[in-house]
């Protein structure tokens, strides 16, 4: 039975109608599409390498808001939230309250809920279905197994959609597996977006993935519960993981984490980068494309950060 694409994934979460009418929207770009944005009366938007593409109600895209573009009401749209939540919001109320739910790996953000998790009057405005990239194997820059048995951290930069999720998932993929000799490795999934990856990669056998933890205390539970060679993070920024950060590198633990930042500039401004770079937790960054997604286009010690 040939497995379901990424972009197939998050179709799942629509009625059947209007999967098939996305699905021709789509036609021959299918794989290109990162994203799918949906606005409540409004439109639906693919986002690509080549930018922003307005669904039509008859199938195919345009440049631009046509007057036949394809229109979702607030009621379906939140028929999509209670797919991505498998129809038991209740159960994912701090999710909700936190503005997104993750199915099938694809991140959905929501606006139209309380920090509490529950539904705001007027109801769902726009969801934003982020879509994971197929990974295949042989695909992991080349540069990505020489750097990571050598280096005593790596931090993963560049801008929103530039594919740092991705080529964490590609680190995990060559240290827990063969190709660097299955190192012990925690995974913080705080937004429960690893976990399928991992445990439906047969090659990926010594990661331990710590689903639905916040960053500062997963960092804590894997240093005192686990003895990770490696822990990986996405998105550090907060207070709580820069601290788990600092005390992991008095364990002798290596990180291996992304941050949003587009360039060297832009990093020395992040002043939680600084704080690890100065404490010495990174050794290595690398940036990612802004315009194609998962390529390095700037790899440099922090050492040259000065």
């Amino acid at each position: 039975m040939e497995q379901e694409t990424p972009f197939q994934s998050a179709l799942g979460l629509f009625c059947a109608e209007t999967a098939k009418t996305l699905a021709q929207c789509a036609g021959s770009v299918c794989g290109q599409v990162y994203e799918i944005r949906v606005y409540a009366d409004k439109c639906v938007v693919f986002v690509t390498d080549e930018g922003l593409l307005f669904c039509r109600a008859g199938g195919g895209t345009a440049a631009f808001p046509a007057a036949d573009r394809l229109v979702l009401t607030p009621s379906e749209i939140y028929g999509v939230v209670r797919s991505a939540a498998d129809q038991t919001l209740f159960l994912h109320e701090r999710e909700l309250g936190r503005g997104y739910l993750t199915k099938n790996g694809c991140r959905v953000g929501i606006c139209g809920f309380t920090p509490e998790g529950k539904l705001q009057e007027g109801g769902v405005s726009s969801v934003d279905i982020r879509i994971p990239t197929a990974l295949t194997p042989g695909k992991a820059p080349p540069e990505l197994a020489a750097l990571l048995p050598e280096t005593n951290g790596l931090l993963v930069a560049g801008p929103p959609g530039s594919g740092k999720t991705t080529l964490l998932k590609r680190c995990i993929a060559l240290l827990a597996g063969k190709p660097l000799g299955w190192r012990r490795v925690a995974v913080i999934d705080e937004r429960d977006e690893f976990f399928s990856y991992v445990q439906e990669n047969t090659e990926i056998l010594t990661a331990d993935v710590l689903r639905g933890s916040e960053k500062g205390p997963g960092i804590q539970t894997a240093l005192r519960l686990f003895g990770p060679e490696y822990i990986v993070c996405d998105e550090i920024g907060g207070a709580g993981e820069t601290a788990g950060m600092l005390e992991g590198l008095n364990s002798g633990v290596r990180f291996i984490a992304s941050i949003h930042a587009a360039d060297r500039a832009e990093l020395r401004r992040r002043p939680q980068f600084r704080l690890l770079w100065e404490a010495g937790v990174f050794e290595d960054v690398v940036f990612l494309s802004a315009a194609q997604k998962g390529k390095i286009t700037d790899r440099l010690s922090v050492g040259d950060l000065s």
